[in-house]
């Protein structure tokens, strides 16, 4: 089994089958964590709770690997996420890589990189404009 496929598992279950239980498969207790959830994932902050947190945003989840490469011990995808807001009023598709090193056929170390800006932006929570804002050192004033 190559590496990538752990990964294409890991979106498969954990977030288009909601089976939780795979997180502590393939997560080896002392992973670390890389991206823009650092501040989030932290010691002692279950995966599950992000997973969840996640989930309550986003209705009718779906993510799909495009593409996949393997180097020894390193593997990384690039996916696309399709979804809904819970209203049904937004529909959402972001992209996102995640990176990994396997050991013993568990992540060691988790990097991940997912559009959130896009994602927040298609939320209805930072108005659509907000990078071309932010590129020119405005600071964002919205109100929704």
């Amino acid at each position: 089994m190559k590496n990538s496929d752990l990964l294409h598992r890991w979106f498969d279950e954990v977030w288009n089958q909601d089976r939780l239980a795979t997180i502590d498969e393939l997560l080896d207790p002392d992973v670390t964590f890389h991206g823009a959830l650092d501040s989030v994932i932290s010691p002692g902050v279950d995966y599950k709770e992000v997973v969840t947190a996640m989930k309550a945003l986003l209705d009718q989840l779906k993510v799909t690997v495009t593409h996949s490469l393997d180097n020894g011990e390193m593997a990384t995808v690039r996916v696309r996420v399709d979804a809904f807001d819970h209203s049904h009023k937004h529909k959402l598709d972001f992209t996102g890589q995640m990176m990994v090193r396997v050991r013993n056929g568990r992540f060691v170390e988790f990097y991940s990189n997912f559009d959130y800006l896009r994602m927040f932006e298609q939320l209805g929570q930072l108005p659509t404009d907000a990078l071309p804002v932010l590129l020119t050192g405005e600071r964002l004033t919205w109100m929704p």
